[in-house]
């Protein structure tokens, strides 16, 4: 029994030490987004036009108020017309006892106890109509063409008339919701304010020759704005109360200036060519008693190597030819492979980490189908490199996308 526990140990210290070679490195490196849509190369400038939508709704809020002053004074002048017959009315009923009055006194008429007629009482009038007053509309806002302008800048191309448009139209905000929280408690009690909003944008990219590329409403979801925290709910509604134009007047500033950040994010992402950094693991193999790696090393010096060449061209064409070297060294160490033998130098594990290095490289080949091969193949081993390939899927699936909109 004894020796077979020992045997089991040193199995698993064995299988152990083998795990523990793998190097895991992150590598670094540049390359230029694609965005999904492609502007006509003939254009290298854009243009950026604003819209302001939420003077519309001004206009809307102030035709409704008029309407509804009409309305009210409509509704007023019938009142007094009501109220003014109601008082002829009474008048005319008291004018008509006080005359039938006056002459039974005039004609020496007493009460039967021999007491002087009694003067008739006029009856009260009706309620006097109030006059109608309705406040003012809220109106959004303006906000200056330059604001929008010097908030959006698209890589790749250069701001000038000539090119495609992007035509952004600012909308009013929606659903302004004001929320409470409280913490703490005692003389640390805190209530915190703020509102929640939607500000959406609506976003039209048109080329010359291509004609509407893009046409849809962006940042549409709920936003959340920090009024303040006070110590007292109380210190809220006096701060309301004398500052509520104020509130919405940064509420709405706050928003907008947001929107519009986020739209130049937007149209990065879509038409624009992005310099970004790619950080990713790629493994190769620490040194080894039982056996020699050397290969390894220089299949992943020359994949680094290729990798600071992506950047250099759009289409990557400057790294093409390191990319097919790298990939050749590791399909050479390939031929090893023995997934069936863990003390094989290129065992499963090690062949799992020859396959997510190779699909990371020829993605930047835009090899595809053999991309997502050996990423599948990496994910059929199970374990890290499962969990690597797994994780890498969006990113592949998303960079296949781009590129299909241009190659």
């Amino acid at each position: 029994m004894k020796k077979t526990l020992l045997s089991l140990t040193l199995i698993g210290f064995y299988g152990l030490a083998f795990s523990q070679n793998i190097s895991d490195n992150k590598i670094s490196f540049g390359y230029t987004q694609l965005p999904y849509y492609k502007i006509d190369a003939a254009f290298t400038n854009y243009d950026v036009k604003v819209e302001h939508g939420y003077l519309k709704a001004n206009a809307d809020s102030l035709a409704l108020h008029e309407a509804s002053k009409e309305l009210a004074m409509s509704q007023f002048e019938n009142a007094m017309r009501d109220y003014n017959r109601s008082k002829d009315s009474v008048d005319a009923i008291y004018l008509t006892a006080m005359a039938k009055w006056e002459k039974d006194v005039n004609s020496g008429l007493t009460q039967v106890n021999g007491l002087a007629l009694p003067q008739p009482i006029r009856a009260a009038y009706a309620p006097f109509p109030s006059f109608p007053s309705l406040e003012a509309p809220r109106l959004h806002t303006p906000y200056e063409d330059n604001n929008v302008i010097n908030a959006i800048d698209i890589q790749g191309y250069t701001k000038g008339m000539g090119g495609f448009v992007a035509t952004i139209n600012l909308l009013p905000i929606q659903n302004i919701v004001i929320k409470e929280s409280k913490k703490g408690t005692g003389t640390s009690t805190k209530y915190t304010y703020t509102a929640s909003y939607k500000m959406p944008i609506e976003l039209t990219v048109e080329s010359p020759t291509q004609g509407k590329v893009m046409y849809l409403r962006i940042v549409e979801g709920t936003k959340t704005y920090k009024i303040g925290e006070y110590s007292s709910k109380y210190d809220f509604q006096l701060y309301m109360l004398t500052n509520e134009d104020a509130y919405r007047n940064n509420l709405e500033l706050a928003a907008r200036q947001q929107a519009v950040a986020e739209t130049n994010t937007y149209l990065n992402n879509q038409v624009g060519y992005m310099s970004k950094s790619r950080t990713t693991e790629f493994y190769s193999v620490k040194k080894f008693k039982n056996y020699d790696y050397s290969d390894v090393s220089k299949a992943y010096v020359t994949s680094v190597t290729a990798f600071q060449l992506v950047a250099a061209d759009r289409d990557r064409g400057s790294a093409i030819d390191k990319i097919d070297e790298a990939l050749a060294e590791w399909a050479e160490i390939m031929i090893e492979s023995n997934t069936f033998d863990n003390k094989a130098r290129i065992n499963d594990k090690i062949t799992q980490m020859i396959q997510v290095n190779m699909a990371e490289l020829m993605l930047w080949k835009a090899d595809f189908a053999n991309s997502e091969l050996n990423t599948t193949l990496a994910i059929g081993g199970g374990g890290k490199f499962k969990r690597h390939a797994n994780s890498m899927k969006n990113f592949y699936a998303d960079q296949k996308k781009r590129w299909g909109s241009h190659y």
